[in-house]
């Protein structure tokens, strides 16, 4: 894999930015540093070099981008001072967007040098390493040229083009900018990023919550906003919860003994969440319905068949309203709103008007209304829900009610991404984490936190679960617990036993960093997947503390703006002496020139003088018209627009 020297150069700066001086820290850096690839373009321009994080340490991924994995590498680079490669990540994930604003999961990078008949990155196989390659989603590189018409023709971007991503990157992007250093050039990219993302939540809001705000109930049960196929979510797939959710994809598939004709690899079927040929069969069938369907994951068709009264309408038999996706959703349209307060205060040209910023307030409200529909009271804890299909008679599905899915298992605990309104909420939850025993009980075993609970058995430990539940926990005020969840997965890869006595610097010399662990052992699951970036990334993020998020307003005109205003001013102000200084000169010179400046001498000299005594009435009233007429005389001809007049006599 080629490496751009422009921005891969300072990878040492990565491997080096050590706070705690731990080997967990620094082996996290080394993984996180080596993971920075990148795929070029025959083109000079740096826009069309796409820079990722590799998902795990094998050639087999190369040009494979999962987004959930390159939004946590973002953050956490932006935390150690590269944020410039923050947003290289951001633009190689956003050059995948559709003209309508959808946003894949996964993206496929491809770099062909025709003349050699080699290329660098994805191959065009069905898969790829542990995920799905792009030719199960179909070509789309007609797509592309709409996307990226400037790119040379040989890189080419795949997508999973009917699989939406889970929508974190507003969050990301927010913060991102907050741990940057915040200089114009990272405004100038919040800038930019605003306006896609004003697309991405577009999207979201009018196709995939189709008609929610026509069909909803009180309490926001129906299908608003839905996921339709695993992928979409976060939850792993060997989680209990697949087999309930999927019931009736998998009877269909029996039925009709359908049969991908894929070759599942072992490296899939290694993986610590392969769930077994049925559910993993039940989730190729809804790929390629969800291809043969092709559009982008709206959730309602415009069919003569389609009636208002049903919500949900598609051609595949599954949908469902997942915690995670509708938390991740809330908290993204919250901070919507806050990246669009910055642009306004920062006074950037591309800020948002009054009516966008209302319009997202809306949105806010909105998706914060459904994440709260999922709160089941006599549980005390958020479920998903699944949409109860019926099937038309012409081979659609279609929906206006769900049922819920109460499964125990730790994704339930991503409602807590974003402080909760409702305090008395988190407070129920929290207590979940603390139970040893019961269905809802996740204080299992030495390590938390198991992914499903009942504490039964032994369950995957999944660090990017425990990353988000504690994050969540710790915005929610429950610093004591948040800390416990976090560092005792710090605890479980360096394999210290999880006491307030373990120190990270006493590290086992070999460390994991795996995608799950087994919680009774503490070893790694699955394939030999051990060095994954995004739990490099989430090791990292846990160690090195946040900034203070705060940004400066700028004032209400900016600096350049102030100087060149007041430089403007002061040539404006000479300018008006200069012609003044002209003007003054001129009459002056005007006013010496007249022939007629005499006159007032020789005209005083030739009059009678100013005053007799009169002789009688009449003569009296003769000189006192006589002086009248000569005053009158006298003050016309010492009038300023007589000498003009004269000049322009003369100067004709």
């Amino acid at each position: 894999m080629k490496r751009m020297t422009s921005l891969l150069q300072d990878n040492n700066s990565i491997t080096n930015a050590s706070i705690t001086g731990t080997p967990l820290e620094s082996q996290a850096h080394s993984i996180l540093a080596s993971s920075i690839h990148s795929i070029p373009s025959t083109t000079s321009s740096s826009s069309s070099i796409y820079y990722y994080p590799k998902a795990y340490n094998s050639t087999d991924v190369n040009g494979v981008v999962d987004s959930t994995t390159l939004l946590l590498a973002a953050r956490t680079l932006s935390k150690l001072g590269r944020s410039d490669l923050s947003w290289e990540f951001l633009r190689t994930l956003f050059r995948a967007q559709s003209s309508n604003g959808f946003l894949p999961k996964l993206v496929y990078l491809n770099h062909t040098n025709n003349d050699k008949q080699e290329f660098e990155g994805a191959a065009w196989k069905d898969f790829i390493g542990i995920y799905p390659g792009p030719k199960m989603f179909g070509d789309t590189a007609s797509e592309e040229d709409a996307i990226q018409q400037s790119l040379d023709t040989e890189t080419k971007v795949w997508s999973s083009n009917t699989i939406m991503a889970t929508p974190h990157h507003a969050t990301s992007i927010l913060e991102i900018f907050y741990l940057s250093n915040q200089t114009l050039k990272d405004v100038n990219n919040l800038s930019i990023f605003y306006s896609k993302l004003q697309k991405w939540h577009t999207f979201m809001h009018q196709q995939v919550i189709s008609n929610c705000s026509d069909g909803r109930d009180a309490n926001y049960t129906f299908p608003c906003i839905v996921v339709r196929h695993p992928l979409e979510t976060e939850i792993d797939m060997a989680s209990p919860l697949w087999e309930s959710a999927l019931m009736n994809v998998t009877k269909i598939v029996k039925e009709e003994k359908w049969n991908s004709g894929i070759s599942i690899p072992k490296e899939v079927k290694d993986s610590f969440d392969y769930p077994g040929d049925d559910i993993y069969n039940s989730y190729l069938y809804l790929l390629q319905c969800l291809n043969n369907e092709g559009n982008n994951n709206a959730t309602s068709q415009s069919n003569t068949n389609y009636t208002n009264h049903d919500v949900f309408y598609s051609r595949c038999p599954f949908g469902m309203l997942d915690v995670g996706f509708s938390a991740a959703l809330a908290k993204a349209d919250t901070d919507m709103l806050m990246i669009g307060q910055i642009l306004s205060d920062k006074n950037h040209l591309t800020r948002p008007t009054m009516d966008e910023m209302a319009s997202t307030k809306t949105r806010s409200n909105r998706s914060l209304d459904m994440l709260n529909a999922l709160w089941y009271d006599e549980k005390q804890s958020f479920f998903n829900r699944l949409v109860t299909l019926t099937e038309t008679d012409y081979g659609w599905y279609s929906s206006n009610t769900t049922t819920s899915l109460e499964a125990s298992i730790a994704y339930n605990f991503f409602s807590m991404i974003d402080p909760m309104l409702n305090s008395s909420l988190v407070a129920k939850m929290s207590m979940q984490l603390l139970q040893r025993s019961g269905k809802l009980s996740f204080n299992c075993g030495d390590y938390p936190l198991w992914s499903v609970g009942g504490c039964k058995g032994s369950s995957p430990i999944i660090p990017l679960v425990n990353y988000r539940v504690s994050t969540g926990l710790i915005r929610n005020g429950e610093l004591g617990l948040g800390d416990y969840t976090s560092n005792g997965l710090l605890n479980l890869i360096c394999g210290l036993p999880n006491s307030d006595e373990s120190n990270l610097k006493n590290c086992s010399k070999i460390l994991y960093f795996a995608n799950a662990f087994n919680a009774t052992s503490g070893l790694p699951m699955g394939n030999n997947i051990v060095q994954s970036s995004l739990t490099a990334a989430v090791v990292l993020d846990i160690l090195v503390p946040d900034k203070e998020f705060v940004y400066e307003s700028e004032p209400p005109i900016s600096s350049s703006s102030v100087i060149f205003l007041i430089a403007a001013e002061l040539v404006v102000a000479f300018a008006v002496g200069v012609v003044c200084l002209v003007l003054s000169l001129n009459l002056m010179r005007r006013a010496n020139a007249d022939e007629e400046g005499d006159e007032f001498v020789q005209l005083v000299n030739e009059q009678q003088p100013l005053y007799e005594e009169p002789e009688d009435d009449e003569d009296a009233a003769a000189n006192t018209s006589g002086i009248g007429a000569w005053s009158l005389e006298l003050i016309s001809s010492m009038s300023p627009m007589k000498w003009f007049s004269r000049g322009s006599a003369n100067n004709s």
